[in-house]
């Protein structure tokens, strides 16, 4: 049996000022095996720019597997 990587997506939940329920931004066609540390300093970068604080970062893989 073989699993082969079809995609990852991130979707990072972000909450201010002015989403004080969260607001959701999502990213697809990630790499395969990213890390927490590279979503984590990405959801800095957001949080830099956005002016938002990062809520929670949910990833989602896809995978497939044949025998």
């Amino acid at each position: 049996m073989t699993k082969n990587w079809l995609k990852t997506t991130a979707t990072f939940t972000m909450v201010g000022e002015e989403h004080i329920k969260g607001r959701k931004v999502n990213f697809a066609n990630l790499v395969d095996n990213v890390s927490d540390e590279q979503l984590t300093k990405f959801g800095t970068i957001l949080a830099d720019v956005s002016g938002e604080a990062v809520q929670k970062i949910v990833v989602n893989n896809a995978n497939v597997i044949a025998e």
